[in-house]
């Protein structure tokens, strides 16, 4: 038995979010999705008039995923730290405000590994997460993610809607922003090797040394854990959803090899790569999921994303 009959999933035409809608929509949920066209959840009033047009139907939201963000790479993050920390911080308030203000059940927030302090070098469990600052190459980004957790304590207490936060690591797979302003790392290298495999761009450069390691994580594996949380009881730390580790040098030579490009990777030591090492424990988790969880491999996820993005790669580098 579902524990909601209606979701309002937020980014629901983005690259996670259209995969959690998908998963929603197989277990048998009402599913809105809106665009941000009809849904500026930048303002207040546009969070409002949406929240109150469902009332007034006869599918009222029950349970909110917010997976909506303003969001890219260490690029933007050095670019747009202004923006990043703004902008999210907005959405952020204004679902939690419409969610209390229309008697929402339960707030699902997708958090990050980007939110755990930048001194850390082990692996991470959910209970260092407030014990330190954010790595300043994603400080405005993963600041605004401890800000849901201060918001969904805070309105757990106050209002009673039930919260629990998963903290994702690297997502990667088909649908993802290919874009060089916007790209994840994943993306961003398949773009640059796949580019100068058809002989678009001279050897790819790529930044830092390739030291740093890294968990990736296929998307679809995130949006089932992310529609799986609906079930779970309030916790008001993270959840974390860790993923496979791997140095991304390591990385880098695992795409040529799927690719098949045989050129020249070259090495940028004076561009940032940020922490050397961020991996997420993923024990808490087991005590909260409800289905045999076996995550896609990084190999076989990989030669997914590439395929797909060979042979969409017009759009896929259109995609912002």
């Amino acid at each position: 038995m579902l524990p909601f009959r209606t979701v309002l999933v937020t980014g629901g035409s983005g690259f996670l979010g259209r995969k959690i809608v998908a998963k929603l929509k197989e277990e048998g949920y009402y599913i809105f999705a809106p665009r941000s066209s009809q849904f500026n959840l930048e303002t207040n009033e546009g969070v409002d008039d949406f929240f109150q047009s469902c009332k007034a139907s006869q599918n009222p939201i029950e349970a909110v995923i917010h997976s909506a963000a303003y969001y890219g790479g260490i690029g933007i993050n050095q670019k747009d730290p202004a923006g990043l920390i703004e902008r999210n911080t907005r959405m952020t308030t204004n679902i939690f405000r419409a969610c209390a203000t229309h008697g929402i059940k339960k707030i699902v927030s997708v958090g990050s590994a980007c939110a755990y302090p930048g001194h850390l070098t082990d692996i991470m469990e959910e209970k260092d997460i407030f014990n330190g600052r954010c790595h300043d190459s994603v400080e405005a980004y993963g600041f605004n993610k401890l800000i849901h957790l201060v918001f969904g304590k805070a309105f757990y207490k106050q209002y009673n809607v039930a919260f629990n936060q998963v903290a994702l690591t690297n997502l990667y797979g088909p649908y993802d922003v290919f874009n060089e302003e916007r790209s994840h790392v994943v993306a961003a290298v398949i773009k640059k090797i796949v580019d100068a495999h058809l002989g678009l761009t001279p050897p790819p450069t790529l930044w830092g040394t390739g030291t740093p390691k890294r968990e990736f994580l296929f998307v679809d594996d995130a949006a089932s854990v992310i529609a799986d949380s609906l079930k779970w009881p309030t916790d008001l730390e993270p959840i974390n959803l860790n993923g496979e580790e791997i140095t991304i040098r390591e990385l880098v030579d695992l795409i040529c090899e799927i690719v098949g490009y045989k050129g020249k990777i070259l090495w940028d030591s004076t561009k940032p790569e940020g922490v050397m090492r961020k991996c997420l424990s993923g024990e808490k988790l087991k005590h909260f999921i409800t289905f045999p969880y076996h995550p896609i491999s990084l190999k076989k996820g990989l030669k997914l994303t590439i395929e797909w993005y060979m042979a969409n790669k017009k759009e896929a580098d259109a995609r912002l």
